[in-house]
C-alpha cells in the first residue's frame, strides 16, 4: 500500500510541479471616498468576515459592501469610474479590469440603488453588472439600477447605451437601452421605456447628486468634434455592446440572427458540462461518462449529475457501478409489481442521487440561504463540535445529498445540516442568541450502520448526542486589522436503544458526569473546552487557540473524516461508558492556523497544526501525538500561469500525523483527507484534469473488532468538455 501511494505521489508531484509560481504586482482597486455615516457601513470579506470601513479604504475584489443606513461612494482606481450606492444596498466588487488581458469590470447587485459613471479611456475597458435576475454590460456611460427582489430589477440610463439582459426563466433575452430610457425585467414589457427627470429624481433621490466625487472628471475617450462616437447611433451600439455582440450591429437587421445564436450558445456553453475518464472505487478501475448540467433562475441554482460508471461497455448497464449496491438508474423498476411502496422510495433515492446542489442565497450575503448537494465543509459555530464536516470524502464511490440551511435574523440566526436527506442520520444545528452567544446540537443516530446487525446490538445499538455553548465577542474591525475573542465547551455522551452489558438503555449520562467518581471537575469527563482568539492582519486571517479535552470526546468530532470513522467511535464511547477508567487521558492543546491569497486571489494557502500535549503526565508525547491535527492547502487558479493556463490545487488534513511518522505508520488512512487535482486545457473547450485522492474501500462489512476502513489512492484521469 505505501509502495503504491509513493508512486502516485510522485506521479502527481510530476504534473503538479509544471505549475509555475509568477510574481505579484499591483492592480486596480475599489476606493471608498466618502459615506455620509461610516458606522453604518459593512463589509463583507471574500472570507465571510465582517468588517467595519472607513473613508480612504479599499474595497478588495471579493468584498461585499453593505450600506445599511448610509449612501457611499466608490472610485475605480486607476480607470476613474465612480460609483454611488443608496441606503439599504448590497454591493460586491467580483474583479476589476487590470490591463494584462483582464479588460471587464464585474460586480454584482443584490439589492438596493446604485448610479455608475463609467469611464471610456482606452475603448476596451467593459463594465458587467449582475443582479439576481439580470445583467448589465456596458463600457463609458452613466446609468442606474435599482434591485427589490422579486419586485423590480430595473437600469435607467441617462447617456450612452447598455445592453439589459434577462437571466431569469431560463433563455436569456437582451434589449438595448438608450440614453433617457430604462428598463425594468419585472415590467409589463421586457422593452426601453422613456422616463422623465422628474421621474429620475423620484426613484433616486440620493443618487441625483454626488457629494465628493464629480461626474465631469470621469475620463472619457475624445472623439472629432463634429460627430462623436457617442452622437452616432450605429458607433455607439459598437462601443458599448460586451464582446459577444460587438461584431453585430443591431441596425443591420441581416446580422440579428448571428448575435441571438451567439447569445444561445454561450447560455449552453454556461449551462452544460460533460466529462469523460476513469475513476478507482473500493480498489477496481471503472471507466465513467457524466454529464453535468447547470441551471441558474436568480438566486436559485441547480446542478445535476447524471453519470454511467462502467466497466467495460457504455451501452450494456450489467457492466454500470451501483453504489451502495444500488442501481440508480432503475427508479425502482425491480419493485414496483411486488411492493409499489419500496419501489417508490428507491425511485426517490435514485432521482435525489441526480443532483450535485441545489442552493439558494449567499450564507455571508442573504439572510436566507440553504443548499442540497455535497457538502464539502461545513461548521456550526467556531467548530467545537462540527467543523469542516463532510459527507463527499469519498465521492463518487459514495455519494450523498445533504442539506445545510439557515436563517439570520440579525440578534438571532438559526443554521443547521443533515448529512443525506435520502438516508439522514447525521444531523446538527446551532441557535445564535443576543448577537453573542450560540447553543449547538449535533446527533449521529446511527454511529454503527455499517456493522452487522448482531454487532449494532452488542454495542446497544447506539446514538451519539452532542451539545456546546459558545460566546463570540467582536474587539476591532478595520480595513487591515480584526479580531475577536471566543469560547467554546461541549460535550458528548452516548444514547443505547437496547441493552447491553453493565448499560440500561437510554442517555449515558455518566459518561459527562458521574459523582462515584469525585466531586467538581474530577466527576466530569468526556467533555472539551477551548477558547482564543480569530481575526486579520494585512492580507492573512488567523486563528490561535487553546483546547482541553479528556475521555473519548476531541473537539471538531464531527469533521471532515467523520463519516469514514463514526463506528469506530460507536465503539470508543461505549467502552468508556462501560469502562469510565480506560479512557481518563486528559489533553491539552494549541491549535493555530493561517490562511492568505496572493497575486490578485490567484494563490490561496491555508495551513493549521495542533500540538497536543498530556497536562498530568499520563500520556508520552508521541501517545498524545495521536491527538494532534495538521491542515495544508494550496489553490492556484486559472490565470496565472503564463501562456500555458495550467491550475490545480493539493490539500492535506490528517489526525494523529507525528504518531504516525513516529511508528512509521501509513499517511494516507481514514484519518486522512488528501486530494489533489492538476487541470491542463489541451483546447479552447477541452481540459485535461489529473486527480490523486485517498478515498475509503468500503467493500467490507465492519466489526466491533475492525471498526475502522482501509484506504488507498486513487488516481483519477478525465477530459472534461465545456462547450
Amino acid at each position: 500500500m505505501k509502495k503504491a501511494w509513493i508512486r502516485h505521489i510522485f506521479l502527481f508531484i510530476a504534473i503538479f510541479s509544471s505549475v509555475t509560481m509568477v510574481w505579484a504586482q499591483g492592480g486596480p482597486k475599489a476606493l471608498l471616498v466618502y459615506a455620509d455615516d461610516e458606522s453604518a457601513l459593512t463589509v463583507i470579506t471574500k472570507e465571510g468576515t465582517p468588517r467595519a470601513a472607513m473613508m480612504g479604504d479599499t474595497i478588495q475584489v471579493g468584498e461585499t459592501i453593505r450600506t445599511g443606513k448610509t449612501t457611499a461612494e466608490l472610485q475605480l482606481d486607476p480607470n476613474g469610474s465612480i460609483i454611488k450606492l443608496s441606503r439599504n444596498t448590497t454591493f460586491k466588487i467580483e474583479a476589476l479590469a487590470s490591463g494584462g488581458g483582464q479588460d471587464t469590470n464585474r460586480m454584482s447587485l443584490a439589492a438596493g440603488k446604485i448610479r455608475t459613471v463609467a469611464a471610456k479611456v482606452t475603448g476596451k475597458e467593459r463594465y458587467e453588472i449582475r443582479t439576481p435576475t439580470a445583467v448589465c454590460g456596458v463600457r463609458g456611460t452613466d446609468f442606474s439600477m435599482v434591485v427589490e427582489e422579486g419586485k423590480r430589477d430595473a437600469v435607467y440610463v441617462q447617456r450612452g447605451l447598455v445592453e439589459f439582459a434577462r437571466t431569469s426563466g431560463g433563455a436569456v433575452q437582451s434589449v438595448l437601452v438608450g440614453a433617457g430610457q430604462f428598463v425594468d425585467v419585472f415590467g409589463a414589457a421586457f422593452l426601453p421605456v422613456p422616463f422623465t427627470m422628474d421621474q429620475f429624481t423620484q426613484e433616486f433621490q440620493d443618487l441625483v447628486n454626488f457629494i465628493r466625487l464629480n461626474p465631469e472628471t470621469v475620463p472619457q475617450a475624445e472623439a472629432p468634434a463634429a460627430q462623436t462616437s457617442e452622437d452616432s447611433p450605429k458607433n455607439t451600439e459598437a462601443a458599448v455592446l460586451p464582446p459577444s455582440a460587438e461584431t453585430a450591429a443591431p441596425s443591420e437587421g441581416k446580422e440579428k440572427p448571428r448575435a441571438t445564436e451567439s447569445k444561445l450558445m454561450g447560455w449552453l456553453g454556461d449551462m452544460l458540462g460533460f466529462e469523460i475518464g476513469s475513476v478507482a472505487i473500493d480498489g477496481k478501475t471503472y471507466s465513467k461518462a457524466v454529464i453535468q448540467p447547470v441551471f441558474s433562475l436568480g438566486k436559485l441554482k441547480m446542478a445535476l449529475y447524471l453519470p454511467v460508471i462502467y466497466t467495460n461497455d457504455l451501452f450494456n448497464p450489467s457492466t454500470w457501478y451501483h453504489p451502495a449496491g444500488n442501481n440508480e438508474w432503475s427508479f425502482g423498476s425491480e419493485y414496483w409489481a411486488s411492493n409499489p411502496g419500496e419501489g417508490a422510495l428507491d425511485a426517490l433515492q435514485d432521482l435525489t442521487l441526480k443532483i450535485r446542489y441545489i442552493e439558494y442565497g449567499d450564507p455571508l450575503v442573504d439572510n436566507l440561504y440553504f443548499k442540497v448537494g455535497n457538502l464539502s465543509s461545513m461548521t456550526l459555530g467556531h467548530g467545537i463540535l462540527m467543523r469542516n464536516f463532510a459527507n463527499d470524502a469519498d465521492f463518487p464511490s459514495v455519494r450523498r445529498v445533504g442539506l445545510n440551511a439557515g436563517y439570520d435574523a440579525g440578534p438571532w440566526a438559526l443554521e443547521g445540516a443533515i448529512n443525506d436527506i435520502g438516508r439522514p442520520e447525521i444531523f446538527g444545528t446551532r441557535v445564535k442568541l443576543a448577537q453573542y452567544f450560540g447553543i449547538t446540537f449535533v446527533a449521529d443516530i446511527n454511529p454503527a450502520s455499517a456493522m452487522s446487525k448482531a454487532d449494532q446490538d452488542a454495542l446497544g445499538n447506539p446514538m451519539l448526542l452532542g451539545g456546546a455553548l459558545d460566546i463570540d465577542v467582536p474587539i476591532l474591525k478595520m480595513d487591515w486589522l480584526a479580531l475577536r475573542a471566543f469560547a467554546d465547551v461541549a460535550a458528548v455522551a452516548p444514547y443505547t436503544r437496547t441493552e447491553v452489558a453493565g448499560l440500561e438503555t437510554g442517555l449515558q449520562y455518566k459518561t459527562i458526569y458521574d459523582p462515584d467518581r469525585g466531586s467538581g471537575f474530577d466527576a466530569l469527563q468526556n467533555y472539551g473546552f477551548m477558547t482564543g482568539f480569530m481575526g486579520r492582519v494585512l492580507f492573512i486571517d488567523w486563528r490561535l487557540e487553546y483546547r482541553f479535552y479528556r475521555g473519548a470526546f476531541r473537539p471538531s468530532l464531527f469533521d471532515g473524516t467523520y463519516e469514514r470513522n463514526r463506528a469506530q467511535y460507536a465503539v470508543d464511547f461505549i467502552n468508556l461508558a462501560q469502562n469510565p477508567v480506560s479512557q481518563e487521558a486528559t489533553i491539552n492543546g494549541i491549535y493555530g492556523e493561517a490562511g492568505f491569497s496572493l497575486i490578485k486571489d490567484k494563490i490561496t494557502m491555508t495551513v493549521g497544526y495542533l500540538m497536543p500535549w498530556s497536562p498530568t503526565g499520563d500520556v508520552s508525547f508521541v501517545d498524545a501525538s495521536k491527538e494532534d491535527y495538521i491542515k495544508a492547502v494550496l489553490t492556484i487558479k486559472r490565470g496565472l500561469i503564463p501562456i500555458y493556463d495550467v491550475y490545480g490545487s493539493i490539500s492535506y488534513e490528517r489526525t494523529g500525523f507525528v504518531y504516525a511518522l513516529a511508528k512509521g505508520q501509513n499517511l494516507f488512512d481514514t484519518n486522512t483527507i488528501f486530494k489533489g487535482e492538476v487541470v491542463v486545457p489541451i483546447a479552447p473547450t477541452v481540459d485535461l484534469a489529473f486527480i490523486l485522492a485517498n478515498n475509503a474501500l468500503r467493500n467490507e462489512t465492519l466489526s466491533i473488532t475492525n471498526p475502522t476502513y482501509t484506504s488507498g489512492p486513487t488516481l483519477t484521469i478525465e477530459t472534461r468538455v465545456h462547450f
